[in-house]
C-alpha cells in the first residue's frame, strides 16, 4: 500500500478520481444529447448514444475497482464512494433495461440528470481513503449496502418513469411532441415493477442492518434518524404498491408517490446527514 496514490485530503486527486471526472464529463454528454434528443430537434435517435453511456458505465467501473484496490476494501467509506456506487449501479440498470426495451431510451435525460447530481454532492464531501472501522468489518454490512444500492438503482428507474409520463402528459397540453416515446402502459408497468424490486433490496437492506447493527453496536434497533426514515421511505412504496394492487391507481397517481418517495429517498441518505451527529447511529 506504501507506494499507492493514497488521498491524505479529499481535494487530493488520485488516479480513481481522475477517471471518476472522466466519467462524470461522459455521462454530462450524454445526458445533453438524451435532453437534445427529446426535444424532438433530431431525426431520430441520437446515433452512438448508447455506446457513450457504456464508456462512462466502463470508466466508472475502473474509477471504482481503482478505489477498491487503493483501499483494500469494497467501495462504501464515505458518502463520496456510496453516492459513486449507487450512480453505478442506477446507470448500469438502466443500460441493461435498454437491451430489452430500447423505446426507454428517453427516461435516460432523468436516470443520468439524477445521477449526476448524486454524483457531484459525493465529490464534494470529504473522499480521503482509508481503512474500514471494525464494526463495518462484517458481511452484514456488505449485504446492507448492496441492497441499498440495487433498491436505489430501481427506484430511480421507475422515478424516471413516472417523471417521463407527467412530462409527456404536460408537453401535450402545450404543443404535440416531435419524438417518440413509450406508451402509458409500459410506463406504468416499468414504474411498478421496478418499485416491486426496489422494494424487496430495501427489505433486505433493513433486515440487514438490523443484524448488523446488533452485531455493531447490540441492538437491533434504535431508532435513530436514518434507520427511521428508512424506515418510513420503505412504508411510503409499500403503499405505492397497495394503492396499485388493491386500489387500483394508475400511473397518473403512481407518478406521484415516486417521485414523492424519492424525495424522501434523498432526504434520508443526504438530509440526515446534514442532522447533530450525536443524533445518529451509523
Amino acid at each position: 500500500m506504501d507506494n499507492l496514490p493514497i488521498q491524505e485530503g479529499h481535494n487530493m486527486p488520485t488516479g480513481d478520481l481522475v477517471v471518476f471526472w472522466l466519467t462524470f464529463a461522459i455521462y454530462g454528454l450524454a445526458f445533453l444529447l438524451f435532453a437534445y434528443e427529446l426535444t424532438g430537434r433530431t431525426k431520430g435517435p441520437v446515433r452512438g448514444l448508447s455506446l457513450l453511456v457504456w464508456l462512462g458505465v466502463a470508466l466508472h467501473t475502473v474509477s471504482l475497482g481503482l478505489r477498491w484496490s487503493y483501499s483494500g476494501h469494497m467501495p462504501g467509506n464515505n458518502l463520496f464512494e456510496l453516492n459513486s456506487v449507487g450512480g453505478w449501479c442506477t446507470v448500469l440498470l438502466f443500460q441493461l433495461l435498454l437491451l430489452k426495451y430500447r423505446n426507454l431510451r428517453m427516461i435516460g435525460v432523468f436516470v443520468l440528470g439524477i445521477t449526476l447530481a448524486m454524483m457531484l454532492y459525493g465529490v464534494s464531501k470529504p473522499h480521503a481513503l482509508g481503512p474500514l472501522s471494525e464494526e463495518y468489518q462484517s458481511p452484514w454490512f456488505y449485504i446492507h449496502i448492496i441492497s441499498a444500492f440495487l433498491a436505489y438503482g430501481c427506484y430511480v428507474i421507475a422515478t424516471s418513469a413516472a417523471i417521463l409520463y407527467l412530462f409527456r402528459s404536460f408537453w401535450e397540453r402545450v404543443s404535440p411532441l416531435q419524438v417518440s416515446l413509450p406508451p402509458d402502459a409500459l410506463l406504468e408497468d416499468l414504474n411498478v415493477r421496478f418499485v416491486a424490486y426496489g422494494f424487496g433490496g430495501h427489505a433486505i437492506m433493513l433486515a440487514s442492518g438490523s443484524v448488523w447493527a446488533n452485531t455493531a453496536w447490540g441492538s437491533y434497533w434504535s431508532w435513530d434518524p436514518v434507520e427511521t426514515w428508512s424506515l418510513v421511505t420503505w412504508l411510503i412504496y409499500g403503499f405505492h404498491l397497495h394503492a396499485r394492487t388493491f386500489l387500483g391507481w394508475d400511473i397518473r397517481r403512481l407518478a406521484w408517490i415516486s417521485i414523492g418517495a424519492l424525495i424522501a429517498i434523498v432526504f434520508t441518505f443526504w438530509g440526515v446527514s446534514h442532522l447533530p451527529m450525536e443524533t445518529l447511529e451509523h
